[in-house]
């Protein structure tokens, strides 16, 4: 593993119109490039992850995982607007306030997409083998498809879709807490978000906290789900900017694709849909793989049994394991129309540790 701090020597445009006068990157790489530079692979983080891939995705990857680091160069950049080396939300404030504007930019997934960009061609890849995130790194995974269709042979979007109407209201409350700087009730409605009500119910049920409080003796006494929740809002203060959560958040609500979009798209893509997500539901994963089937483009869907909710790609990594594992080994055999129209009838369908669609 080593890390690269690259500063853009020129001007960056954002797509608002927007220019930032100066744009600092910081990458991790796992692995070894070979010699022409044809097995690199690029990550996406989450929202809060950062650029380091084995401290949220441990297990995941080494020699002989599902991310095979004696194979594969795996390239993940920290987000243009992170908290973790790459200028950040707050950095890019403290300068618009110098110019007499107190807002935050807004910064798209196709700007954090096109600073990915620059940093591959710092390093000198001109190809991906393929390109992998997920949640708002599968947003991005799919927009780097979009938008510069050669770079990659294989888009991995785990946990991804435009948000949903409730998504978006969701987002709209954890800003609406940010405005009131209460970075951790913005957390907690998010950990909410990113669990099953069956993983709640498992690991808490009605039970008093378990540091000895109870909530039928007094009234700010908590259960232990609330207990367990500002205990997440707490962990949350120091590891990450306030202007950050609210910059990124709002990149992931302006994240879309029209038809004309999804036309673009030259890679192979495999969507990964998680069974207990409510966030991004595996029934709107499998509708946007269809949508992509329909614009001629090769797209698979593929399941996560898990009963940990939106978390699953993060938490239950044997789970995750196994479905990368199976994506990102032999090609899927193409989803031509007529395959998709077969498995509308019900054809094509394994069942296991995961599903392939």
């Amino acid at each position: 593993m080593f890390e690269i701090d690259l500063t853009l020597n020129e001007p960056f445009r954002l797509e608002s119109g927007e220019v930032l006068d100066e744009v600092k990157l910081r990458a991790t790489v796992y692995g070894r490039l070979n010699e022409d530079k044809s097995n690199a692979v690029l990550v996406f983080h989450a929202l809060t992850g950062s650029s380091r891939i084995g401290d949220w995705w441990n297990g995941l990857m080494c020699n002989g995982c599902a991310l095979d680091t004696s194979e594969n160069a795996f390239i993940c950049v920290n987000y243009l607007g992170s908290s973790y080396g790459s200028t950040s939300a707050s950095a890019l404030k403290k300068r618009r306030q110098k110019g007499g504007k107190a807002e935050l930019p807004i910064i798209t997934t196709r700007d954090i997409v096109r600073t990915n960009v620059l940093l591959l061609e710092h390093l000198g890849v001109k190809k991906l083998k393929s390109v992998i995130g997920g949640s708002v790194g599968g947003m991005l995974s799919l927009q780097l498809a979009v938008d510069f269709p050669e770079l990659a042979e294989h888009c991995v979007s785990i946990a991804a879709t435009p948000l949903s109407a409730m998504g978006l209201a969701l987002n709209h409350l954890q800003r609406q807490a940010i405005r009131r700087n209460d970075l951790e009730l913005a957390r907690k409605i998010a950990v909410v978000s990113y669990k099953s009500p069956r993983k709640f119910g498992e690991r808490f049920g009605r039970n008093p906290n378990r540091n000895g409080e109870d909530p039928k003796r007094r009234r700010d006494d908590r259960f232990d789900v609330g207990g367990y929740l500002d205990h997440q809002g707490d962990l949350f203060r120091n590891r990450f900017e306030i202007e950050s959560y609210d910059l990124i958040t709002k990149a992931m609500d302006l994240f879309d694709l029209t038809d004309a979009d999804i036309s673009r798209v030259r890679a192979r893509v495999s969507f990964v849909g998680i069974s207990s997500d409510w966030l991004f539901p595996a029934a709107d994963v499998r509708a946007l793989r269809d949508r992509f089937v329909r614009r001629g483009v090769e797209a698979r869907y593929h399941e996560i049994e898990s009963e940990d909710g939106h978390d699953a790609f993060l938490s239950d990594l044997a789970a995750t394991s196994r479905v990368l594992r199976h994506v990102l080994g032999e090609p899927d055999e193409e989803m031509t129309v007529a395959s998709y129209v077969a498995h509308r009838r019900g054809l094509g369908q394994l069942r296991g540790c995961y599903k392939v669609l």
